[in-house]
């Protein structure tokens, strides 16, 4: 839906102004773009699949009473989807 010219005229002239007030707020305006859904939900899928296969894991282990399998499920579970989701909070803003 396209903006009337006057509608045009007052957006130009408040971002002229948010430069001239706070420009560091500016550019990040100028690199923000909305992240799209498909991309979001991709994202949120790959970090429930590592947690569940770290949960089957780490149960798995406990079956099992070994070590090891218990140790990967523990990564799996806590290190990976924090370490999924701050890389891409971080490169996401």
């Amino acid at each position: 839906m396209a903006l009337r010219d006057h509608e045009q005229h007052q957006l130009d002239e408040i971002e002229r102004r948010l430069a001239q007030e706070n420009p560091r707020l500016a550019r990040k305006f100028e690199k923000f773009r909305p992240t799209p859904v498909i991309t979001f939900a991709a994202a949120t899928l790959g970090v429930l699949s590592v947690f569940l296969v770290g949960l089957v894991t780490l149960v798995v282990g406990f079956g099992m009473g070994s070590a090891p399998p218990i140790a990967v499920g523990a990564v799996l579970t806590t290190a990976v989807p924090l370490a999924i989701v701050w890389f891409y909070r971080c490169h996401w803003r």
